[in-house]
């Protein structure tokens, strides 16, 4: 038999129009599948926790604009990639499509055998990540670009989602099939209380992250950390308030090895006596008036996962040092950094 896919959109207001081949002659029956984004995200409860203030409802309100369109539901493109469920499991078929919406369904004409489904939704607008090495599924990936000259990369700017289901096409029986997105990416914010007591004056603020994956296998749901790059933070802008916001959109963190860790009696799990073992940091570049810089490296011990918000309140202190009252974070400082040696990061 012809091996093809025809795939039928059905949009939510019932009218269908045919993407592919409309010559159905020897196919066999239709399966229908649908895909539903599915968001899992602590963003509006980190919100609310760490920018609860009536203080900080300027800073809120700018966080929670800029990170819309990333930690969204909302899926603009989705590419579908139907593989032989056997080794080594070539790609059968491959459909991409202009989804803008939340769940939508297709109906498919696939020969009767097993598939490994693999899904990828709102990648065809991400200016750093690709999805790589799709003619395999073992190898199917999202692939983070290069790092520039100076191991600095840009923020993700969108949210990616990605699903992976097994489906077994059945001769003559009707089957329908639900695949769930969830989310591949996360985001962490730096916002820097510019009123507290003792900020000197400055003239130069730069704020980067650090510590994780640089790609994504699909296939196994599994993160690759071959570089640490540093993450470029996007200063947000806040109206009014006397707030200012940094954030960076990346892949999750490692996570934490828990031979290594000493375990306390918490409700929350994987915390240590120290910041020693960091799995990410913020790194915070602050210019003085003099023109010295001082680096503070800000460790967390506690993972960031995929469709996880981590909102660290800072604050400047004498020299340019960079503090927290977040008791999670382990601060390091270099005073005078730019007098340290060689350095490559612009500033």
């Amino acid at each position: 038999m012809k091996k093809f896919l025809s795939i039928f959109a059905i949009a939510l207001a019932g009218a269908g129009c045919c993407l592919v081949d409309e010559d159905l002659s020897g196919c066999p029956d239709e399966y229908s599948i649908d895909y539903e984004m599915r968001l899992v995200t602590n963003v509006q409860t980190e919100i609310n926790t760490v920018l609860g203030l009536e203080a900080d409802v300027h800073v809120a309100k700018a966080l929670k604009d800029y990170l819309k369109d990333i930690f969204s539901d909302f899926a603009h493109d989705v590419d579908l990639s139907f593989y032989d469920f056997n080794e080594p499991r070539p790609v059968l078929e491959h459909f991409s499509d202009i989804m803008d919406a939340n769940q939508t369904s297709y109906t498919l004409h696939l020969p009767v055998r097993e598939y490994m489904h693999l899904a990828v939704a709102n990648i065809a607008d991400n200016q750093l990540v690709d999805l790589d090495k799709e003619e395999s599924c073992g190898t199917s990936c999202l692939l983070q670009g290069d790092p520039d000259e100076n191991n600095i990369i840009k923020t993700h700017n969108t949210g990616l989602f990605t699903a992976r289901l097994p489906m077994n096409i059945l001769e003559g029986v009707d089957q329908s099939f639900l695949v769930q997105l969830y989310m591949a990416n996360c985001a962490t914010a730096l916002v820097v209380d510019n009123t507290a007591e003792g900020t000197p004056e400055i003239s130069g603020f730069k704020a980067f992250t650090t510590g994780f994956a640089d790609s994504f296998n699909i296939a196994d749901s599994t993160y690759v950390f071959n570089r640490n790059p540093l993450v470029e933070a996007v200063n947000v802008p806040v109206e009014g308030g006397a707030e200012s916001c940094y954030v960076t959109v990346q892949f999750p963190s490692k996570e934490p090895k828990p031979e290594s860790k000493v375990v306390i009696e918490t409700t929350d799990p994987f915390i240590s006596e120290s910041a020693d073992d960091a799995l990410w940091e913020w790194v915070v570049y602050v210019t003085l008036p003099d023109g010295s810089v001082t680096e503070s490296r800000l460790g967390l011990i506690k993972p960031l996962r995929a469709g996880q918000l981590k909102i660290i309140r800072v604050r400047i202190g004498h020299d340019g040092i960079v503090s927290t009252d977040d008791t999670s974070v382990g601060v390091s400082v270099t005073l005078d950094w730019n007098q340290a040696g060689v350095h490559i990061i612009p500033l």
